[in-house]
Parts: structure tokens; sequence; C-alpha cells
């Protein structure tokens, strides 16, 4: 009953995504990001890939890459990974190309695809998609980093795992904005840029990449214009 109580109250913390769009400032990409994530969540599928779009071009202009390989991730939780018109696997590539593995030593080098799917579970358990999130949460790898990051998740390594595998479609992580932002953190910190990304997956990390240009990561997410209000139910390119 008491966790009843508390979903009821988080829930109405949050305004509804109606007002949260018209609230859309190009300044802070990541309202796009986390309004992408409900939009998600409530089944809006199109409406989720033009917040991504728009999330990943801004914060790829901004040139905050942690925060544009999140909004490729997005776009790839959308596909279908076994679709046959390749957009799973070129959202992926795109995410590690912005992307590093490693953030801590003194020389960082390209992702490796332990650090992408620990970052995809935060992707995931954040926006309450729970199949995926049980799905990482026992995974080998993800469990290992879990540990490693234990002191930055929400209930440690060993919570935040338990949290990812028990969670519930029908009751969504209910984050305090101090936890939130930490694992916001976390994952921008996986997903820091690193300059030898793309020659070290040239060299056969991970899969083939599919056709993108990583010297413009702007236009990768395919936004050519200025349409970053939400007015009248549409895009517009005036406040």
């Amino acid at each position: 009953m008491v966790r009843i109580v508390a979903m009821l109250l988080a829930i109405g913390l949050v305004p509804p995504l109606s007002e949260r769009l018209v609230g859309l400032d190009p300044s802070r990409p990541l309202d796009y990001l986390e309004a992408g994530e409900d939009a998600a969540r409530d089944g809006d599928v199109d409406l989720a890939r033009q917040l991504y779009r728009r999330c990943g071009s801004l914060a790829a202009a901004a040139d905050d890459p942690g925060m544009a390989a999140s909004a490729a991730l997005g776009m790839a939780s959308l596909e279908d990974p076994s679709g046959g018109h390749g957009a799973w696997a070129t959202w992926h590539a795109l995410a590690r190309m912005l992307a590093p593995s490693r953030v801590t030593g003194a020389t960082r080098v390209a992702p490796d695809a332990d650090r992408l799917r620990f970052a995809e579970l935060i992707s995931h358990y954040r926006a309450g998609r729970s199949l995926q999130a049980q799905r990482l949460g026992r995974d080998p790898s993800c469990v290992a980093l879990a540990r490693a990051w234990g002191a930055l998740l929400p209930g440690g390594g060993e919570g935040f795992i338990r949290a990812c595998t028990g969670l519930s479609a029908s009751a969504p992580p209910q984050l305090s904005p101090r936890q939130a932002d930490q694992l916001m953190a976390v994952e921008a910190a996986l997903l820091a840029r690193s300059p030898r990304a793309l020659d070290e997956l040239r060299c056969g990390l991970g899969a083939p990449i599919p056709e993108i240009d990583a010297r413009d990561p702007v236009g990768a997410f395919g936004i050519d214009d200025a349409t970053w209000w939400w007015r009248d139910g549409r895009w517009s390119a005036t406040r």
C-alpha cells in the first residue's frame, strides 16, 4: 500500500507529456531525451523518434557526445534488431562512434561492447523498459560493470542489478532528481567521445559500420531545419 501511494505521488509530481512538450527548449537537450523516453513508454513511437532525433542533433551541435550517444541508443531501442533495413545497427554504430569504452586512466580508447551494453542497460532502466532491463541485467558484463560503478548507482552495484532484473512494466523506477542525475552522469561518462573510436571500429571492433558520416553527427540525426519548438501539436521554427 505504501508503495502504491508513493508511486501515485511521484506520478502526480511529473507534468503531463503534453505540457512538457510545450516547455521544450533547445538549450536543454536532456528534456527532449526524457520526453522521448516517456513517449516511447506510452507507445507513441513516432513522437519518440522525433524527440530523440532533436535531442541528438542539439547535443551533437553543443559538443555533448554522451547525450548524443544516448539519443542514438534511444533510436535503436525503437528498432527491431532483426529488421532487414539495418536501422538498429545504424543507430548502434553512431552511438559507438560518439562514445568510448574507458573513462578512467590516462589513455582513452574506443568503446567496447561491454560498456555500450551497460549504457544501454542504464537507458532501459531509466525509461522503464522492463524486458530489456531484465535481459541486460542478467548479462555478466553488465553485472561486473555495475559493481565497478556501484558508488554512483541507486542502491549500489548489486542493488541496481536487482532493480533492473526485477523491473516491472507496471511499476517504472521511482528515482529522485539526484539519482536520475547520477544515472545520466554514468551513462554520459560511458559514452564520452574518443578520437580513436572510428579508426578502431574500422579495424574490426564490433559489427560492420553502416554508412554514417562520423564527421557530421548532427546531420546523422536527420534534422536539417530549426524546428525545435512544439506548438499546437507540431514542431515550429519559432518560439
